[in-house]
C-alpha cells in the first residue's frame, strides 16, 4: 500500500484489525460450542464488531481515495472529516455504556428482578467499535496535522 495512508512495504494495519476480528470470532465460536455458549458468544459477537468497524474503515478510506482523485477539499473540510470520525467513536461508546447503565437502573427500580449478563453483548461490542474508531481517527489526525500543521483547518470565529 502506497500513498496517503502508507508506504510500500508496510503492514495496513485496519487489515491487520479484520483478520484479528475474525480469528476472535472464530474462537469465540469454539468456546460456544464447546465450553459455555454465553461467553462464546459474546466473546465471538466482539470479534464479529471489531472485523465490522476496521471493513467500515477501509471502506471509508477507499472512498476518500477515490474522493481525492479530484482534489481533497480544503482544510478546513479535511478537519470536519477528522473530526465527524472522531466524534462516531465517541457516540459508540457512549451507547457501550447505555446499556449496562440501563440494566442497572431497571435492577434499582425492581430489586426482586436480577442482573442479566446480557446485557454485555451490545456493551462490548459498541466498546470495540468506539475504540477502534477513536484509534484510527487520531492516527489520521496525526497525519493529518504532521503534514498542514497544527492549526491548519481550524475555523477562527468572525467577529461582526
Amino acid at each position: 500500500m502506497s500513498g496517503r495512508y502508507g508506504k510500500k512495504g508496510t503492514t495496513d494495519k485496519v487489515l491487520v484489525a479484520i483478520i484479528v476480528g475474525v480469528a476472535i470470532a472464530a474462537v469465540g465460536a469454539v468456546i460456544a460450542f464447546t465450553i459455555d455458549t454465553f461467553w462464546g458468544t459474546m466473546i465471538g459477537l466482539a470479534g464479529v464488531a471489531l472485523a465490522g468497524a476496521a471493513g467500515r474503515i477501509r471502506i471509508d478510506r477507499r472512498d476518500r481515495a477515490a474522493e481525492t482523485a479530484h482534489g481533497p477539499g480544503s482544510l478546513i473540510q479535511q478537519r470536519m472529516r477528522l473530526d465527524r470520525s472522531r466524534n462516531s467513536g465517541l457516540l459508540y461508546l457512549a451507547a457501550g455504556v447505555l446499556f449496562p447503565a440501563l440494566e442497572v437502573i431497571l435492577f434499582i427500580v425492581n430489586p426482586s428482578r436480577p442482573l442479566r449478563l446480557y446485557a454485555i453483548f451490545p456493551a462490548v461490542m459498541f466498546v470495540s467499535i468506539g475504540i477502534t474508531h477513536l484509534v484510527v481517527a487520531a492516527n489520521e489526525r496525526r497525519r493529518f496535522e504532521k503534514e498542514f500543521g497544527r492549526e491548519a483547518g481550524k475555523q477562527q470565529a468572525v467577529e461582526h
